[in-house]
């Protein structure tokens, strides 16, 4: 089988365009649309690109989680005005805290703006990049109480947006999914997730309609699996949920698809059966697995999904047997490096183009480690060949000081490494959340020593 080129960015969202009629959906405070060093808050040039409507899981005891909310939405205006500069040498807008040097705008770490006062602190939340923006819904707040409410934070202006509990929005819960569709439909589907015990978990879940502000619960299917925090896509004309796990911790086989009207279930022929923890990659169309863990023994195995013929297919192998692998798309290859194998974390890699793999150059700037079960670890497409992986866990021990704040970006062709330094903070953020917008990786929440934090950094290239 042949790798699939990634899909074609998309088209600008409404609520990030300046041209939406966004007081009519959000009642914003007037101040928080004014233009932020000449960009209005929640506006954008460009939408997402492919793997930002992922979210998924990886190894050892919880998952990461992904997903907002109805009724009237409060608006936070935390911007900076210092934000979004450019200068008169430079025809390129920036996002806010950054400037335009030389036609491009300056990149490594900047903070965020603090979040709504409503917005409590919490772990474990859903997320999921929204256009430019970030979406955040649900998590567990510092007193062990499951959360329903959420936020979107917009980098261009670092502006903050809270979405409260609606009749229509998910019950609160920890360790869902969150899936963008795309600026097309312009919804973000939360599924799956679990109570703050962990002990019941769900199948149901809610759609928000971005450009109404609106909330709608998913139509109920007997036939679907309950789920925490699987890996979750939109391939253009449904959502897919894959694999994630019990209330016993055991591994949910397959996928479940929502097309926004009806549930269907994935072909069990050719699937992975019981498999949890590999590295794994959305390309527009394929999703790519390496590698994980079947009945406690690592794997080697690769596979391929492609939802819209709803088939499976066995890729050739390539990285050795691991767990917790980094995995992404880069535009045209899998690239699978790092995780866990039987003695120990691993350093190396593989790339997957057609069905050749070719090996990683070795990094001396990023040490070896692996996805830590959602608590830490993220990779993504930066951009055409550039792959970023940042955190992840750096010794088998599970304490929460092995959890890496720095990483490094991979240049597919030219096998160079560029380290991305620590966050400035240097908070820990377990279990809290990151994505990739398309421009910038917001981290935000999460905890450190246990305590739940409000403290947020983005990063940019």
């Amino acid at each position: 089988m042949s790798l699939r080129a990634a899909i074609a960015a998309s088209l600008p969202l409404c609520l990030l365009l300046t041209g939406c009629p966004l007081t009519d959906h959000y009642r914003l405070q007037e101040d928080s649309l004014g233009a932020q060093g000449g960009r209005a808050a929640l506006t954008s040039s460009a939408g997402a690109g492919d793997d930002q409507s992922s979210a998924g899981f990886a190894e050892g005891g919880e998952f990461a989680s992904n997903g907002g909310s109805g009724g009237e939405v409060e608006s936070e205006t935390a911007g900076r005005a210092s934000g979004g500069s450019s200068s008169e040498a430079c025809s390129v807008i920036c996002n806010a805290e950054r400037s335009c040097v030389a036609e491009r705008c300056t990149g490594g770490w900047v903070s965020m703006a603090a979040p709504p006062a409503l917005l409590v602190a919490r772990s474990k939340a859903a997320s999921v990049a929204m256009g430019k923006a970030a979406f955040i819904w649900g998590g567990l707040d510092n007193n062990g109480m499951a959360l329903g409410n959420g936020a979107i934070y917009d980098p261009a202006s670092d502006n903050w947006i809270y979405l409260p509990q609606d009749p229509g929005s998910p019950p609160p819960r920890i360790n869902a999914t969150a899936v963008w569709t795309g600026s097309g439909s312009n919804k973000v589907i939360v599924y799956g997730g679990t109570d703050a015990t962990g002990g019941m978990v769900f199948r149901d879940g809610s759609v928000y309609d971005v450009a109404n502000n609106m909330w709608t619960p998913l139509p109920a299917s007997m036939s679907t699996s309950k789920r925490s925090a699987p890996f979750g896509y939109w391939d253009g004309t449904r959502a897919v949920f894959f694999g994630g796990l019990t209330a016993t911790a055991a591994v949910v086989p397959g996928a479940d698809r929502f097309d926004l009207k009806t549930w269907t279930t994935s072909t069990t022929g050719g699937d992975p059966g019981l498999l949890a923890f590999s590295a794994v990659a959305f390309d527009g169309t394929v999703m790519y697995l390496q590698g994980g863990v079947i009945e406690g023994v690592r794997q080697d195995k690769v596979f391929a999904y492609t939802s819209s013929t709803n088939t499976w297919a066995s890729l050739t192998k390539g990285p050795s047997a691991r767990t917790g692998g980094f995995g992404a798309w880069d535009g045209t290859h899998f690239v699978v490096w790092g995780g866990q194998d039987d003695a120990g974390m691993v350093a190396d890699g593989k790339t997957l183009s057609g069905t050749s793999w070719s090996d990683m150059s070795s990094s001396k700037v990023l040490s070896a480690r692996r996805i830590g079960a959602g608590r830490s670890g993220w990779a993504f497409q930066v951009g055409p060949g550039v792959v970023g992986m940042i955190a992840g866990q750096t010794s088998t021990s599970g304490s929460s000081d092995t959890l890496a704040t720095d990483g490094a970006t991979y240049a597919v062709q030219s096998g160079q490494w560029t380290p991305i330094p620590s966050w400035p903070s240097d908070e820990k953020h377990e279990y809290g959340v990151g994505v990739w917008t398309g421009e910038e990786f917001v981290i935000w929440g999460g905890r450190t020593q246990n305590v739940s934090t409000l403290t947020g950094e983005r990063w940019a290239p």
